[in-house]
């Protein structure tokens, strides 16, 4: 009898033990979900944890990143990269963990496949030398992925691209699905992109419409009452073109006053326009000055780029009108050295 117990005890410690993946999620509130990646879809991540057997689901809006247990180590190297704007380093990185993510799970190779056109869609928003071959990559995943839980934020990269680059028809299709995500934040997106399609095609009307829409909405979440501060800005946008820069300016103070300290891009977006407001309303250079020289100071992570090279282009132009003609070769020099290919280095004017 002894002699059977000790055997199965044995048979037990040497029986095969059932892996469990440990899979990370981390959401756009800072919190964090361990577990299994079970199932995914365009709409949510499923989280399968062992103790108490039970699936978490969760929203894919609020997945801001997921570190596989099983995905190669050049794909955590990579991601750090793409934060700090080393694109070209991200993507070899990702090259490199796609070659060893062949015999994986197809989660974690789509994922790769992801940051690979994130961060090339990323690169062409600061060079719009590059936005061809983002828009070939996002093209290529959104239709690989269609039930990939970075399927919107995929169209939404795509959209942005495609508007930087003056291709208005993949913009309006790419910001149209957004319209039909099921989130309200995500809605309200895709309608302020339909608008800025519309403004960039000089529809301004049309384009002040669709930025009231969203902006007379009521919010519930501090992602839909960011969007509404986005659309306040459109809203301003398009009054600054129909040369109403002190009815613009209102609305962009109401902006600057109520978004977040961490709303880093849409700072940037409001105190481009509100330099832009004080140098059209004729109160002097040296406001209009300050306001740029916020955005020279906000942190120039990728989404910013843009607005901090409009920012040093401004600079540039006023400075001069103050009598610092040194600072305004200052200026001149980081847009050329910072984005040598943004339309802003190569303006001529």
């Amino acid at each position: 009898m002894k002699r059977s117990w000790i055997s199965a005890a044995v048979a037990l410690m040497l029986a095969p033990v059932t892996a469990f993946a440990i899979d990370t999620v981390k959401r756009r509130d800072g919190t964090e979900t361990s577990g299994e990646v079970k199932k995914i879809s365009r709409t949510e991540v499923v989280v399968f944890q062992k103790v108490g057997s039970k699936e978490i689901p969760i929203p894919a809006n609020e997945v801001v990143e997921v570190d596989w247990d099983a995905e190669p180590a050049e794909f955590g190297v990579a991601r750090g990269h793409e934060a700090a704007g080393n694109f070209p380093l991200a993507v070899e990185q990702l090259t490199e963990a796609a070659d060893k993510a062949q015999g994986l799970d197809a989660k974690i190779k789509a994922d790769i496949n992801f940051y690979l056109a994130r961060a090339a869609a990323r690169a062409a928003l600061a060079d719009p030398t590059q936005a061809a071959d983002a828009i070939t990559k996002l093209k290529a995943f959104t239709a690989a992925e269609r039930e990939n839980f970075r399927f919107y934020e995929a169209q939404e990269l795509l959209a942005e691209v495609a508007l930087r680059a003056k291709d208005a028809p993949a913009a309006d299709t790419a910001f149209n699905s957004l319209t039909q995500a099921p989130w309200t934040d995500t809605k309200m997106l895709g309608k302020i992109g339909l608008a800025r399609v519309l403004l960039a095609s000089d529809n301004l009307a049309g384009a002040k419409m669709g930025f009231d829409e969203v902006a007379a909405m009521e919010t519930k979440t501090p992602a839909e009452t960011s969007r509404k501060l986005q659309a306040m800005l459109g809203q301003a946008t398009c009054l600054l073109k129909q040369t109403q820069p002190a009815e613009a300016l209102k609305i962009i103070d109401q902006v600057i006053e109520q978004a977040s300290i961490d709303e880093t891009r849409t700072l940037a977006e409001a105190y481009v326009r509100q330099g832009d407001c004080l140098a059209a309303s004729g109160t002097g250079a040296k406001d209009a000055i300050l306001a740029y020289l916020h955005v020279d100071v906000i942190p120039a992570l990728a989404e910013e780029r843009e607005f901090h090279a409009e920012a040093l282009y401004q600079l540039s132009k006023l400075w001069g009108a103050v009598t610092q003609p040194a600072r305004a070769a200052e200026a001149a020099a980081k847009l050329q050295q910072l984005y040598p290919n943004s339309p802003w280095a190569q303006k001529k004017d």
